[in-house]
Protein backbone atom coordinates (compact mmCIF):
# COMPACT_ATOMS: atom_id res chain seq x y z
CA UNK A 1 0.00 0.00 0.00
CA UNK A 2 1.39 3.52 -0.87
CA UNK A 3 -1.02 5.33 0.88
CA UNK A 4 -0.90 5.98 5.04
CA UNK A 5 -3.58 5.01 7.48
CA UNK A 6 -3.57 6.36 11.17
CA UNK A 7 -6.40 6.18 13.50
CA UNK A 8 -8.10 9.37 15.16
CA UNK A 9 -11.01 9.41 18.07
CA UNK A 10 -14.18 11.64 17.66
CA UNK A 11 -15.77 11.99 21.14
CA UNK A 12 -19.67 11.98 20.21
CA UNK A 13 -22.80 13.68 22.27
CA UNK A 14 -25.61 11.82 20.08
CA UNK A 15 -24.76 8.65 21.27
CA UNK A 16 -23.65 9.04 24.90
CA UNK A 17 -26.37 7.34 27.40
CA UNK A 18 -27.27 4.95 24.40
CA UNK A 19 -29.60 2.15 25.60
CA UNK A 20 -26.62 -0.68 25.63
CA UNK A 21 -23.74 1.58 27.50
CA UNK A 22 -21.60 1.35 24.24
CA UNK A 23 -18.66 3.83 24.16
CA UNK A 24 -19.81 7.87 22.92
CA UNK A 25 -15.90 8.08 21.98
CA UNK A 26 -15.24 6.34 18.56
CA UNK A 27 -11.99 5.45 16.94
CA UNK A 28 -12.05 6.48 12.87
CA UNK A 29 -9.33 5.13 10.36
CA UNK A 30 -8.17 7.42 8.23
CA UNK A 31 -6.96 6.80 4.83
CA UNK A 32 -5.02 9.27 2.52
CA UNK A 33 -3.75 8.59 -0.75
CA UNK A 34 -0.08 9.13 -1.22
CA UNK A 35 1.57 12.18 -2.69
CA UNK A 36 -2.14 14.09 -2.51
CA UNK A 37 -3.22 16.86 0.06
CA UNK A 38 -5.42 19.63 0.52
CA UNK A 39 -9.39 19.11 -0.32
CA UNK A 40 -10.44 16.32 -2.13
CA UNK A 41 -13.99 13.75 -2.04
CA UNK A 42 -14.17 11.38 0.44
CA UNK A 43 -15.77 7.55 0.93
CA UNK A 44 -17.49 6.46 4.19
CA UNK A 45 -17.07 2.66 4.84
CA UNK A 46 -20.04 1.37 6.59
CA UNK A 47 -19.17 -1.83 8.33
CA UNK A 48 -21.89 -4.87 8.10
CA UNK A 49 -23.51 -6.26 10.64
CA UNK A 50 -21.27 -7.88 13.99
CA UNK A 51 -18.54 -6.50 11.56
CA UNK A 52 -16.40 -3.29 12.42
CA UNK A 53 -14.17 -0.85 10.72
CA UNK A 54 -11.08 -2.86 10.98
CA UNK A 55 -12.94 -5.55 8.53
CA UNK A 56 -12.39 -2.72 5.44
CA UNK A 57 -8.09 -3.51 6.25
CA UNK A 58 -8.64 -7.51 6.12
CA UNK A 59 -6.71 -8.99 3.77
CA UNK A 60 -5.88 -12.39 2.49
CA UNK A 61 -3.68 -14.57 0.43
CA UNK A 62 -3.56 -13.07 -2.83
CA UNK A 63 -6.44 -10.84 -1.87
CA UNK A 64 -6.47 -6.72 -1.39
CA UNK A 65 -8.29 -4.58 1.76
CA UNK A 66 -10.53 -1.89 0.58
CA UNK A 67 -7.53 0.79 0.58
CA UNK A 68 -5.21 -1.92 -1.47
CA UNK A 69 -7.68 -2.06 -3.96
CA UNK A 70 -8.51 1.45 -4.13
CA UNK A 71 -4.78 2.13 -5.47
CA UNK A 72 -4.78 -0.73 -7.64
CA UNK A 73 -7.94 0.70 -9.40
CA UNK A 74 -6.85 4.28 -9.38
CA UNK A 75 -3.90 3.16 -11.35
CA UNK A 76 -5.92 1.14 -13.88
CA UNK A 77 -8.38 3.62 -14.63
CA UNK A 78 -6.70 7.05 -13.61
CA UNK A 79 -8.79 7.68 -10.95
CA UNK A 80 -8.64 11.28 -8.92
CA UNK A 81 -7.60 10.87 -5.43
CA UNK A 82 -10.40 10.70 -2.30
CA UNK A 83 -9.11 9.83 1.61
CA UNK A 84 -11.43 6.59 2.95
CA UNK A 85 -13.06 7.22 6.65
CA UNK A 86 -13.64 4.24 8.47
CA UNK A 87 -15.43 4.83 11.36
CA UNK A 88 -15.99 2.10 14.52
CA UNK A 89 -20.10 1.21 14.68
CA UNK A 90 -20.02 -1.70 16.96
CA UNK A 91 -22.64 -1.91 19.55
CA UNK A 92 -23.48 -4.43 22.09
CA UNK A 93 -25.92 -6.05 19.68
CA UNK A 94 -23.63 -5.89 16.53
CA UNK A 95 -24.66 -2.74 14.90
CA UNK A 96 -26.93 0.24 14.40
CA UNK A 97 -28.95 0.45 11.15
CA UNK A 98 -26.88 3.74 11.00
CA UNK A 99 -30.28 5.41 12.20
CA UNK A 100 -31.71 7.14 15.29
CA UNK A 101 -33.44 4.76 17.77
CA UNK A 102 -34.00 4.93 21.01
CA UNK A 103 -33.49 1.13 21.22
CA UNK A 104 -29.97 1.73 20.09
CA UNK A 105 -28.71 4.85 20.18
CA UNK A 106 -28.56 8.04 17.64
CA UNK A 107 -26.10 6.20 15.16
CA UNK A 108 -27.84 8.47 12.35
CA UNK A 109 -27.45 11.94 13.92
CA UNK A 110 -23.66 10.79 15.25
CA UNK A 111 -22.21 9.59 11.36
CA UNK A 112 -23.96 12.60 9.21
CA UNK A 113 -24.39 15.31 11.70
CA UNK A 114 -21.43 15.01 13.88
CA UNK A 115 -19.07 12.73 12.87
CA UNK A 116 -18.71 14.16 8.77
CA UNK A 117 -18.41 17.75 9.81
CA UNK A 118 -15.90 17.09 12.52
CA UNK A 119 -13.90 15.23 9.53
CA UNK A 120 -14.07 18.22 7.18
CA UNK A 121 -12.78 20.55 9.55
CA UNK A 122 -9.29 18.26 9.29
CA UNK A 123 -9.57 16.93 6.46
CA UNK A 124 -10.91 19.68 3.37
CA UNK A 125 -13.74 17.55 1.60
CA UNK A 126 -15.62 18.27 -1.41
CA UNK A 127 -18.01 15.13 -2.14
CA UNK A 128 -18.93 12.32 0.04
CA UNK A 129 -19.66 9.17 -1.28
CA UNK A 130 -20.67 6.15 0.87
CA UNK A 131 -20.61 1.99 0.37
CA UNK A 132 -20.82 -1.06 2.18
CA UNK A 133 -21.99 -4.47 2.19
CA UNK A 134 -25.26 -5.64 4.16
CA UNK A 135 -26.12 -3.72 6.95
CA UNK A 136 -23.61 -1.32 5.94
CA UNK A 137 -25.38 -1.12 2.62
CA UNK A 138 -28.83 -0.40 4.52
CA UNK A 139 -27.02 2.66 5.58
CA UNK A 140 -25.79 3.59 2.47
CA UNK A 141 -29.56 4.53 1.54
CA UNK A 142 -30.60 4.77 5.13
CA UNK A 143 -28.22 7.89 5.93
CA UNK A 144 -28.79 10.13 2.06
CA UNK A 145 -32.63 9.18 3.12
CA UNK A 146 -32.77 10.62 6.31
CA UNK A 147 -29.85 13.16 5.74
CA UNK A 148 -30.66 14.81 2.24
CA UNK A 149 -27.45 15.75 0.33
CA UNK A 150 -24.88 14.37 2.77
CA UNK A 151 -23.80 12.21 0.42
CA UNK A 152 -23.50 12.78 -3.61
CA UNK A 153 -22.15 8.90 -4.44
CA UNK A 154 -23.34 5.60 -3.05
CA UNK A 155 -23.00 1.92 -3.32
CA UNK A 156 -24.71 -0.66 -1.89
CA UNK A 157 -23.95 -4.11 -1.88
CA UNK A 158 -26.66 -6.74 -1.10
CA UNK A 159 -28.49 -3.95 1.69
CA UNK A 160 -31.13 -5.18 3.91
CA UNK A 161 -34.63 -4.60 1.89
CA UNK A 162 -37.94 -5.63 1.16
CA UNK A 163 -38.20 -6.37 5.65
CA UNK A 164 -41.07 -8.76 4.90
CA UNK A 165 -39.40 -10.80 2.62
CA UNK A 166 -35.95 -11.03 4.29
CA UNK A 167 -36.84 -10.86 8.00
CA UNK A 168 -39.44 -13.46 8.89
CA UNK A 169 -38.39 -16.55 7.41
CA UNK A 170 -35.22 -16.77 10.46
CA UNK A 171 -37.88 -15.79 12.98
CA UNK A 172 -38.06 -19.54 13.97
CA UNK A 173 -35.15 -20.26 14.34
CA UNK A 174 -34.82 -17.24 16.56
CA UNK A 175 -37.64 -18.59 18.46
CA UNK A 176 -36.36 -21.85 19.18
CA UNK A 177 -33.14 -20.82 20.00
CA UNK A 178 -34.16 -18.40 22.70
CA UNK A 179 -36.65 -21.00 23.95
CA UNK A 180 -33.38 -23.25 24.84
CA UNK A 181 -31.68 -20.78 26.05
CA UNK A 182 -34.30 -20.04 28.51
CA UNK A 183 -35.36 -16.67 27.04
CA UNK A 184 -34.75 -13.49 25.75
CA UNK A 185 -32.83 -12.14 29.15
CA UNK A 186 -31.34 -15.61 29.78
CA UNK A 187 -29.45 -14.95 25.92
CA UNK A 188 -28.68 -11.79 25.96
CA UNK A 189 -26.93 -12.07 28.88
CA UNK A 190 -24.77 -15.28 27.36
CA UNK A 191 -24.36 -13.03 24.51
CA UNK A 192 -22.44 -10.70 25.83
CA UNK A 193 -19.50 -13.10 27.03
CA UNK A 194 -19.20 -14.25 22.96
CA UNK A 195 -15.93 -14.30 20.70
CA UNK A 196 -18.44 -14.52 17.71
CA UNK A 197 -21.62 -15.41 16.11
CA UNK A 198 -22.14 -19.17 15.44
CA UNK A 199 -25.32 -20.83 14.04
CA UNK A 200 -28.72 -20.22 14.85
CA UNK A 201 -27.73 -17.50 17.21
CA UNK A 202 -27.17 -15.24 14.05
CA UNK A 203 -30.91 -15.32 13.60
CA UNK A 204 -31.80 -14.51 17.74
CA UNK A 205 -28.66 -11.12 17.35
CA UNK A 206 -30.85 -10.15 13.95
CA UNK A 207 -34.20 -10.37 15.69
CA UNK A 208 -33.27 -8.56 18.70
CA UNK A 209 -30.59 -5.64 17.40
CA UNK A 210 -33.30 -5.09 14.16
CA UNK A 211 -36.16 -4.65 16.73
CA UNK A 212 -34.05 -2.39 19.07
CA UNK A 213 -33.55 -0.30 15.70
CA UNK A 214 -36.85 -0.93 14.33
CA UNK A 215 -39.30 -1.39 17.40
CA UNK A 216 -38.05 0.21 19.85
CA UNK A 217 -39.47 1.43 23.44
CA UNK A 218 -38.26 3.81 25.91
CA UNK A 219 -37.84 3.44 29.32
CA UNK A 220 -37.34 0.00 29.71
CA UNK A 221 -36.06 -1.12 32.72
CA UNK A 222 -32.33 -2.04 33.29
CA UNK A 223 -31.79 -5.81 31.40
CA UNK A 224 -34.35 -5.49 29.89
CA UNK A 225 -34.93 -5.69 25.62
CA UNK A 226 -35.62 -1.91 24.67
CA UNK A 227 -37.79 -2.75 22.25
CA UNK A 228 -40.87 -4.73 20.60
CA UNK A 229 -40.63 -8.17 18.95
CA UNK A 230 -42.18 -8.85 15.86
CA UNK A 231 -43.14 -12.37 16.64
CA UNK A 232 -44.37 -14.55 19.39
CA UNK A 233 -41.88 -16.25 20.93
CA UNK A 234 -43.83 -19.18 21.68
CA UNK A 235 -45.67 -20.07 18.16
CA UNK A 236 -43.37 -18.01 16.19
CA UNK A 237 -46.12 -15.93 14.19
CA UNK A 238 -46.08 -12.47 13.29
CA UNK A 239 -46.95 -9.58 15.04
CA UNK A 240 -48.46 -7.57 12.43
CA UNK A 241 -48.78 -4.18 14.01
CA UNK A 242 -45.15 -4.44 15.29
CA UNK A 243 -44.10 -5.78 12.05
CA UNK A 244 -45.82 -2.43 10.68
CA UNK A 245 -42.95 -0.52 12.54
CA UNK A 246 -40.55 -2.39 10.72
CA UNK A 247 -42.01 -1.81 7.81
CA UNK A 248 -41.97 1.85 8.41
CA UNK A 249 -38.08 1.30 8.72
CA UNK A 250 -37.39 -0.76 4.76
CA UNK A 251 -35.34 1.56 2.40
CA UNK A 252 -37.93 0.20 -0.08
CA UNK A 253 -40.42 1.98 1.57
CA UNK A 254 -38.57 5.40 2.15
CA UNK A 255 -37.41 5.72 -1.42
CA UNK A 256 -41.20 5.51 -2.24
CA UNK A 257 -42.21 8.16 0.94
CA UNK A 258 -38.71 10.39 -0.10
CA UNK A 259 -37.52 10.20 -3.56
CA UNK A 260 -36.32 13.72 -3.55
CA UNK A 261 -33.56 12.77 -0.99
CA UNK A 262 -31.77 10.97 -3.65
CA UNK A 263 -32.71 13.04 -6.33
CA UNK A 264 -28.88 14.53 -6.71
CA UNK A 265 -26.99 11.21 -5.57
CA UNK A 266 -25.31 8.73 -7.63
CA UNK A 267 -26.67 5.09 -6.65
CA UNK A 268 -24.74 1.34 -7.39
CA UNK A 269 -26.54 -0.78 -6.30
CA UNK A 270 -25.94 -5.01 -6.61
CA UNK A 271 -26.65 -8.23 -5.07
CA UNK A 272 -25.84 -11.99 -5.42
CA UNK A 273 -29.22 -14.14 -7.33
CA UNK A 274 -27.83 -17.14 -4.41
CA UNK A 275 -28.17 -14.21 -1.74
CA UNK A 276 -28.54 -16.43 1.60
CA UNK A 277 -30.96 -14.10 3.09
CA UNK A 278 -33.51 -13.82 0.14
CA UNK A 279 -31.72 -9.63 -0.63
CA UNK A 280 -31.88 -10.34 -4.07
CA UNK A 281 -35.83 -10.36 -3.89
CA UNK A 282 -35.55 -7.26 -1.50
CA UNK A 283 -33.21 -5.52 -4.03
CA UNK A 284 -35.03 -5.95 -6.83
CA UNK A 285 -37.85 -3.88 -5.08
CA UNK A 286 -35.58 -1.53 -4.10
CA UNK A 287 -34.45 -1.16 -7.46
CA UNK A 288 -38.14 -1.16 -8.73
CA UNK A 289 -38.91 1.61 -6.55
CA UNK A 290 -35.79 3.78 -7.65
CA UNK A 291 -37.01 3.54 -10.87
CA UNK A 292 -41.02 4.53 -10.48
CA UNK A 293 -39.54 7.73 -8.77
CA UNK A 294 -37.46 8.08 -11.72
CA UNK A 295 -33.80 7.90 -9.79
CA UNK A 296 -31.10 6.52 -11.93
CA UNK A 297 -28.96 3.54 -10.63
CA UNK A 298 -26.80 1.38 -11.61
CA UNK A 299 -28.02 -2.42 -10.97
CA UNK A 300 -26.41 -5.73 -11.10
CA UNK A 301 -26.73 -8.87 -10.46
CA UNK A 302 -24.03 -11.32 -9.87
CA UNK A 303 -23.82 -15.02 -9.73
CA UNK A 304 -22.22 -15.07 -5.75
CA UNK A 305 -24.21 -14.94 -2.69
CA UNK A 306 -24.29 -12.82 0.65
CA UNK A 307 -20.49 -13.48 1.72
CA UNK A 308 -17.30 -13.10 0.01
CA UNK A 309 -18.18 -9.75 -2.14
CA UNK A 310 -14.89 -7.61 -1.53
CA UNK A 311 -14.22 -8.23 -5.08
CA UNK A 312 -17.37 -6.30 -5.95
CA UNK A 313 -15.68 -3.23 -5.24
CA UNK A 314 -13.87 -3.28 -8.22
CA UNK A 315 -16.86 -1.99 -10.17
CA UNK A 316 -18.45 -0.02 -7.31
CA UNK A 317 -15.42 1.78 -6.01
CA UNK A 318 -14.36 3.50 -9.66
CA UNK A 319 -18.11 4.67 -10.14
CA UNK A 320 -17.92 6.42 -6.68
CA UNK A 321 -14.66 8.38 -7.73
CA UNK A 322 -15.91 8.99 -11.14
CA UNK A 323 -19.01 10.14 -9.98
CA UNK A 324 -17.72 12.58 -7.29
CA UNK A 325 -15.33 14.01 -9.53
CA UNK A 326 -17.97 14.66 -12.45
Amino acid sequence: MRGTLSTIQHQSEALRGNAWGDPSLRDVVVYEPAGASGEMPALLALPAFTSSHWGFLNKGWRSENVPERLERLTREHGLGPVRIFMPDCMTYMGGSQFLDSPGMGNYGTWVAKELMPWLEAQYPTSKWGAFGKSSGAFGAFRLPLDNPGCFQAIASHAPDAGFEVVYPPDFPTAVETLRQAGGVQAWLKDWGSRRGVKGPDHSVANLLAMACCYSPTAGSPPGALPAELPVDLDTAEVIESVMARWMEEDIVTLVRARPRALKHTAIWLDVGRKDEFRLQVGARRLHRALQEADLSCHYEEHAGGHFKMNDRFDGSLPFLVNALYA
